[in-house]
């Protein structure tokens, strides 16, 4: 009995094992049908097959039906093998080298398939010059073999995978090759770019940033494998790397990166009539040498740029390394009046040569090249390296001392370093928010302005009442109406007039939107903040749908329905004493004001995030019955979330008004409403930074996909960057310090990541 009973155990012990066996078969099969499905999605989401009104399969057939679907299946397949040896591969994962060798590939593989290589040429990306390229004679023999079909690839193939076998078998000498094949790919690939550009010349001017994108690609690639090489641990801390990096000198990063700029911008960037002359600093001398300029901006032309620059550097690298105060304040004065003077002498040689109707200039600002905007910027990052030494100033020996006694990684060194890394940030951003726009296209200057800045402010007022508050809106478009249509009234745009005294210049409605936003969400939120979840999300939607309704049909033609305002809402005009500003001659005029009010309401915002009202805010979200027991006054708290947030929506409003001049009530739909509230949710409730940058990056990608995609394939790219945000950061693109404590624990790893989000969690 006792055998036979071990006999029968023994076989449902193997037909469990079968059963097992066949499982995890059938789950591999599945995954791998799923990967090679998503290597097919992959296959239509790339490239500018497209249908027809005849044929709707066409760009099916052409995605799938055709020798490019094996690249893709290969996608698929390795993804697969990714997914089931996931937990032999994640131990690589965390070594050395990995993150800035993948971002390193990445740019690269960006550079190669979306940017352009080559302006004058079709759609300049490198597919098309590797094609022109390569039957061209008279090129350089090396440049031409850097564009023959695949070798460009196989370069990245081939450095990218002797980088990974360096990381996985700890291989010194593979990293070293790894990392000089990087530096002479880097330097292939700006040869071949220089020497396209010089024997083409004729065609045209090329502003391309392709060839410079993909020397940063390589450049980094070969950072990350001299990591390999020379790292002796088995797992890597970049968040302490990073601050220790940024934290070892004060200002140190800041002044090297204002460096780097400083001598593109004074070396090789373009100054003046980028579209015809392409003149760098010396160029410009040249071409106004004689002419009526002032002698300020003659002398910088000639030598001054060069030793404001070489004076400012020299100051904030030995305040930085020395610790030495004086210096400090020195490189910070250096760069302010250096940023002045900048722009001094690109105001004058700009209205000098509108004078004479250079290149149909009719205004000085006109004509200009990125050369003066990145020398702004190199300034303002060496003046705020500066500033940053001379805060954190203390002699080396004292650093060292203070190190030897809090220890290196103690509490307050780690605290030190990240106010660092936060402070150079912040100088980065603002330097990058004041002299990047200029450097761009008209094209995106309109979108910076009337796309990215507009839903930048609307997020960051949403945030009140969705991010600190827990209360979804759905209507909250409505109150950006409510501010356009009171601008549109007090300018005398609408069929009924203001009185005289109430006639406003745009800029001076602020207020009145500001009161009578305010007062709207009052009326919204006093019958209906009792409600809660669905059911508030519901009332507020209908409430925006009334307000847009009301707008097309009201009594007396108020609005003037679907007409919009006639005329037009004039441009803002400032009048102080002899000081006169008018906006509407660029985008660039309304990006500043728009820079200014975000500033302000980012103060404002972030001093009441912390204030009383904030953490009582915080505390209905998590818990309103919880925060009332404790003695809040949840109806009042609630509606001063709504009243606060529609306040910031009608600033946007008049801003609107203003910029455009005329809309109508299909530009307040419910769509707008949502995809506002897709921005918070996207870069992080409740954090600043993080709707900023969400609604940043929600706004950029559709417009930046124009050029990439067709249209009908761009809800695919926006859907899949949602999706990705969702499986690996769902707490949000920057997430709030408060909610990452609240979900990941005061002690966590400032790494960390929620994976799960509680039930309660939810709006």
């Amino acid at each position: 009995m006792t055998d036979q009973g071990t006999v029968t155990e023994s076989r449902r012990a193997q037909r469990e094992e079968s059963t097992n066996r066949t499982g995890q078969r059938a789950a591999l099969l599945k995954r791998l049908a799923a990967c090679l499905a998503g290597g097919v999605v992959l296959a239509l989401m790339i490239g500018n097959q497209e249908g027809t009104q005849e044929d709707y399969g066409l760009a099916f057939r052409q995605a799938v039906f055709a020798p490019r679907i094996v690249f893709f299946l290969l996608i698929g397949v390795l993804l697969f093998l990714g997914l089931t040896f996931w937990p032999r591969i994640s131990p690589y994962l965390v070594r050395p080298g990995v993150r800035p060798l993948a971002i390193g590939g990445f740019t690269v593989l960006v550079s190669q398939t979306l940017l352009r290589w080559f302006d004058p040429l079709g759609d300049g990306k490198f597919g098309t010059l590797a094609a022109q390229a390569a039957n061209t004679n008279g090129l350089s023999p090396l440049a031409k073999l850097f564009f023959t079909t695949g070798v460009a690839w196989a370069l990245l193939i081939v450095t990218f995978v002797l980088a990974v076998t360096a990381i996985m078998l700890h291989q010194r000498l593979i990293a070293w090759v790894a990392a000089v094949l990087s530096v002479l790919a880097a330097i292939w690939a700006y040869s071949s770019h220089a020497s396209v550009v010089s024997f083409a010349r004729s065609l045209g001017i090329d502003h391309s940033l392709g060839a410079w994108v993909a020397v940063l690609g390589y450049l980094t690639m070969a950072s990350a494998a001299a990591t390999v090489a020379v790292s002796r641990t088995e797992v890597a801390d970049t968040a302490a790397f990073v601050n220790r990096a940024l934290g070892w000198r004060p200002g140190f990063p800041l002044l090297v990166l204002g460096a780097v700029l400083g001598l593109i911008a004074f070396g090789i960037a373009t100054w003046f009539s980028p579209a015809n002359l392409d003149a760098t600093l010396s160029d410009t001398h040249t071409v106004f040498l004689g002419t009526a300029l002032a002698p300020l901006a003659v002398q910088y032309l000639i030598w001054l740029g060069w030793l404001l620059f070489g004076l400012t550097l020299v100051a904030g690298m030995l305040a930085s390394y020395r610790g030495i105060a004086a210096l400090g304040w020195a490189a910070g004065v250096l760069g302010a009046a250096s940023v002045l003077i900048t722009l001094i002498t690109m105001y004058d040689f700009t209205k000098l040569a509108a004078q004479q109707n250079f290149d149909s200039a009719t205004g000085p600002w006109q004509n200009l090249g990125a050369g003066g905007w990145l020398a702004c910027l190199a300034f303002t990052l060496l003046g705020g390296g500066g500033v940053l030494a001379a805060l954190s100033s203390h002699p080396r020996e004292e650093r060292a001392a203070s190190s030897d006694r809090v220890g290196f990684s103690g509490r307050k060194t780690i605290r030190t370093e990240t106010s660092m890394t936060t402070r150079s940030l912040l100088v980065l951003g603002i330097g990058l928010a004041l002299f990047y726009p200029p450097t761009t296209t008209e094209f995106w200057q309109k979108v910076i302005v009337s796309e990215v800045g507009v839903y930048v402010l609307l997020a960051i007022g949403l945030n009140v009442v969705v991010g600190w508050a827990g209360l979804l809106d759905l209507g909250y478009i409505a109150f950006y109406a409510i501010g356009s249509y009171v601008t549109a009234y007090v300018v005398g745009s609408l069929p009924h007039k203001p009185p005289s005294w109430l006639h406003l210049s745009p800029l001076w409605a602020i207020p009145l939107a500001i009161a009578a936003c305010l007062l709207a969400g009052v009326i919204l939120g006093a019958p209906t903040l009792r409600l809660r979840g669905d059911y508030l999300a519901i009332v507020t939607l209908g409430f925006g749908e009334i307000i847009r309704i009301a707008a097309i049909n009201n009594p007396g033609n108020i609005t003037n329905s679907t007409r919009g305002p006639s005329p037009a809402v004039p441009h803002p005009v400032v009048h102080l004493g002899p000081i006169k500003w008018v906006w509407g001659l660029n985008n660039l005029q309304y990006w500043y004001l728009l820079l200014f009010l975000i500033v302000v309401v980012v103060v404002l915002f972030y001093r009441l995030e912390g204030s009383r009202l904030g953490r009582a805010w915080a505390a209905i979200r998590e818990d309103e019955i919880a925060a009332q027991a404790t003695g809040i006054n949840t109806t009042r708290v609630k509606l001063l979330a709504f009243a606060i947030g529609a306040s910031t929506s009608g600033v946007v409003g008049v801003f609107f008004a203003s910029q455009v001049g005329y809309f109508n009530p299909d530009n307040f739909l419910l769509n707008n409403s949502v995809l506002v509230v897709a921005y918070v949710v996207f870069g992080g409730m409740g954090s600043l930074p993080g709707v900023m940058a969400g609604a940043a990056v929600l706004t950029w990608l559709p417009e930046f996909l124009k050029d990439q995609v067709p249209g009908a394939d761009r809800p695919m790219w926006i859907g899949a960057a949602i999706l990705a945000m969702m499986i690996f950061r769902p707490a949000g693109l920057i997430p709030a310090r408060r909610r990452r404590a609240e979900l990941a624990g005061l002690d966590a790893p400032a790494s960390a990541e929620t994976r799960a989000v509680p039930a309660s969690e939810g709006m």
